[in-house]
């Protein structure tokens, strides 16, 4: 069969045919992600593509930041009604925060045509202003679709089956309304649900940060993002839980990563978040949780090498410093364990497991008797001298810093507990 066209050019045998196409696909599909989880096909040339969807991803960007719904609402599909009412609430949520970055870009590489238009994963490049040292950046997955005339449009920002595959972080701001509320060093992150306890709860962290930042010896920024929220589905959701069951939790403090894909990235900020049954509890209870928490939030990620006995004594005796000594309340089982008599400290595989409780009261009053016995300062060196130390030599640490290894140290936290409580 000749392979010669009447101008003498070579014409593409059915393999280099193949060939290729398969090399057009692959520059438009790429292979970073998980980029294609249905049928597509790659018709349009993949640069001609990117161009135009960062050109309108910018122009969304320009319009959150300049709170322009007129101008949002332009980029989007006006034809899907249902899906145009829910970026409204979308836009209505970012443009509460108080972003100083807000950017999108496509990744090349995941470029796939299909539904009638454009997949393609997106990283949106986010930083809370006061809050975040370095913009957060996180993956979603967008389609596109073609407007005649216009050029592409946004079409859906999010593909919930897509994230699940690919364990992508989700903000409250995506999933539903939310209501921003702020105060002192303050950023709160209700639902419509919580959103009528913002007063109260905003009051609440401004006071618990001036009480922590007052005893915790450590340049801190004094700011702090809280979530309260009226569902689970956050918290279920973050990495690396302390404990196995998200429920068995009152809160959790939690470390923003720059990039969640890469270990080494910077941490942006660390944020805590309640539980929602702990926004019905008593006000001097809701505080002394906060205090906690915002105690791991001015440690940042010095206590995160230390044996968890001493991280979690650190926020327990802290958050009951302002207490008068007849309100500092410890739970009956730290109390019947102590009685039972007490030979070692929590080890970091138990302490959240059955006896959590116990766990808890017992790791305060270890610290209770180190301050006791040595001072405030030498509590603060503990933790310093810990967090540099491999977690194998922490033993040998603690005992030359505090003449008493963990026995010891649990015996004197007995004593003083039940000499306190009975």
């Amino acid at each position: 069969m000749p392979t010669t066209t009447p101008d003498g050019r070579r014409r593409p045998t059915p393999a280099l045919s193949a060939a290729l196409s398969l090399l057009t696909g692959l520059l438009l599909a790429g292979c970073t992600r998980d980029a294609d989880p249905g049928p597509s096909s790659t018709e349009a040339g993949p640069v001609e593509v990117v161009r135009s969807m960062n050109k309108v991803l910018r122009k969304r960007a320009r319009a959150v930041l300049a709170q322009d719904w007129t101008s949002f609402a332009a980029t989007l599909d006006g034809r899907r009604a249902r899906f145009v009412e829910g970026e409204q609430v979308f836009f209505d949520n970012l443009t509460q925060l108080p972003l100083s970055e807000f950017s999108y870009r496509v990744e090349e590489g995941t470029v796939v045509r299909g539904d009638g238009g454009y997949h393609a994963v997106v990283q949106v490049r986010l930083q809370l202003d006061g809050y975040d040292t370095v913009p957060v950046v996180r993956p979603k997955r967008f389609h596109f679709t073609q407007a005649r005339g216009q050029g592409l449009r946004v079409a859906s920002h999010r593909d919930r089956a897509w994230e699940q595959r690919n364990d992508v972080d989700v903000q409250p701001w995506d999933s539903g309304p939310i209501t921003v509320g702020s105060g002192l060093g303050v950023l709160a992150i209700f639902d419509e649900r919580t959103a009528p306890r913002s007063a109260e709860m905003i009051a609440a962290v401004e006071q618990g940060i001036g009480q922590v930042g007052g005893l915790v010896p450590y340049g801190w920024s004094g700011q702090v993002v809280v979530y309260a929220l009226s569902d689970t589905v956050m918290l279920e959701g973050l990495d690396d839980l302390p404990a196995a069951d998200a429920g068995s939790l009152d809160a959790v403090a939690f470390p923003v990563p720059a990039r969640p894909d890469d270990p080494d990235a910077d941490i942006a900020s660390t944020r805590f978040l309640l539980h929602p049954r702990m926004l019905g509890t008593p006000p001097g209870q809701l505080a002394r949780l906060i205090r906690h928490e915002l105690t791991h939030v001015a440690l940042g990620e010095r206590d995160d090498e230390v044996p968890t006995w001493l991280g979690e004594g650190i926020a327990e005796w802290v958050s009951v410093q302002s207490l008068p000594i007849p309100d500092r309340l410890i739970s009956q089982e730290a109390i019947d364990l102590a009685r039972r008599g007490l030979d070692r400290l929590p080890a970091d595989e138990e302490f959240h497991g059955e006896d959590q409780a116990a766990n808890y009261g017992i790791s305060w009053w270890a610290c209770e008797a180190i301050v006791d016995i040595h001072g405030e300062q030498v509590l603060w060196q503990l933790l310093d001298e810990l967090a540099a130390t491999s977690p194998a030599d922490q033993p040998d640490r603690q005992q030359q810093l505090l003449q008493m290894g963990a026995a010891q140290l649990a015996r004197e936290a007995e004593r003083r507990l039940l000499a306190t409580y009975g």
